[in-house]
């Protein structure tokens, strides 16, 4: 048990994949760090459920984070893709088509899954020496002048100068904090499956944009692909009450079967989508990352993106912080959440709109968003500038 008195750099509350690449980043910057928390749900392949259904879009700029924490490299190769291309399609067949060669890039994103993010980041932190690991909750927190009380769930009673909310959507730590969070929900939940196809997909994800809800299929190693489809609540309800077989079919129809027939790979899950907005992401001594910060909408698939560049951008604000000034300085805080501000409201507006968008049933509105679709799909400095900003 933590000495009462003695006082570390850091307190990282939350063992996701935000937690865990925030501890490691902390320690390897020379702090002492308390990551705290239960472990994370891990996925475990076998032969018929040979992928975790919960998979990622990850951005050019969340691997650059996962390299320079030395994890990227421990990655197993065979469970990741490369996204080559990427075909976007409206409610009237007009298609906006991005593709990692006219973007001058090698991959427009890496598919993979969380569990396998989780193994790579738990090793690290298991092998990092500034690190000591609570696998229990948050009981209190409490912050005084120039530190924070913490008090742990098996009794452990902490003291640091910075605590990092990585907890997730409904934070305790932000609560805590006296941040003040708007939840609003859309009415679509998202359906999840993996399965297998009998047309190779070469690498391409799939959109479409469509009256039944935002429906994307994403490459997985081999003939696998992973489908995220948010739906309206009450059609979501019908997917997860069909056999595996049958939601097989019903996205291969919806689809318009470009990867032929699929088979399914494990159950399906769902999630009812929703925003969360903060009314700041920092405290005296308090910063907030990923979904404890932000969530927003599936479609444009930034959210763990946005969570790790929240982690990448609190590690270089330290990083480059005055010898006379400890991590949980305000004035540092202050620095990291303006450089947060615009790329969180940026996916934000973007995904909401888009949401939105696309849910209006206007006839009027339908043939101008796809006509704008199509007009994007000819200026190609403005797809470029698209693809700029999806990659980080």
């Amino acid at each position: 048990m933590q000495a009462p008195d003695s006082l570390i750099d850091a307190a990282v509350v939350g063992a996701g994949v935000a937690g865990l690449a925030a501890a490691l980043g902390l320690s390897q910057l020379g702090l002492r760090v308390a990551l705290i928390g239960p472990p994370a749900r891990r996925f475990t392949a076998c032969a018929d459920i040979p992928f975790d259904a919960r998979i990622y879009a990850l951005a050019p700029a969340t691997i650059d984070l996962l390299t320079r924490l030395k994890v990227w490299p421990q990655v197993d190769g065979r469970r990741v893709r490369a996204v080559s291309r990427m075909r976007v399609f409206g409610d009237a067949g007009d298609e906006l088509s991005f593709d990692a060669y006219g973007a001058r890039v090698e991959r427009l994103a890496t598919i993979g899954e969380e569990s396998e993010l989780l193994r790579v980041l738990t090793t690290g932190v298991a092998f990092a020496p500034g690190v000591v690991r609570h696998e229990v909750g948050l009981r209190t927190l409490t912050v005084e002048p120039k530190a924070v009380a913490l008090e742990l769930e098996d009794g452990t009673r902490l003291r640091c100068a910075l605590v990092v909310g990585a907890d997730g959507a409904q934070s305790p730590v932000r609560t805590a904090a006296g941040i003040l969070a708007e939840v609003v929900p859309y009415p679509h939940t998202a359906v999840v499956a993996n399965f297998a196809a009998t047309q190779p997909h070469d690498g391409v994800a799939w959109q479409w944009f469509c009256d039944e809800g935002v429906v994307a299929l994403l490459p997985l190693p081999g003939n696998v692909t992973s489908l995220v489809w948010s739906a309206p609540h009450a059609l979501a309800s019908q997917l997860m009450s069909l056999t595996p077989e049958g939601l097989a079919s019903r996205v291969a129809l919806r689809t318009e079967h470009v990867l032929g027939a699929l088979s399914p790979l494990g159950q399906a899950g769902g999630f009812p989508l929703k925003r969360l907005t903060v009314d700041r992401l920092v405290a005296p001594r308090v910063a907030l990352v990923g979904d404890a910060a932000h969530v927003v909408h599936p479609l444009a698939g930034q959210g763990l993106n946005l969570g790790l560049q929240d982690v990448s951008t609190l590690l270089d604000v330290i990083k480059a912080r005055e010898s006379w000034r400890n991590v949980g300085d305000f004035m540092l805080l202050r620095r990291y959440a303006r450089a947060r501000a615009e790329p969180i409201g940026l996916i934000r507006f973007t995904t909401d709109s888009l949401a939105r968008l696309f849910a209006i049933e206007d006839p009027l509105v339908r043939r101008m968003r796809n006509h704008g679709m199509a007009w994007v799909n000819r200026i190609g400095p403005l797809k470029r500038e698209l693809i700029r900003r999806a990659l980080g």
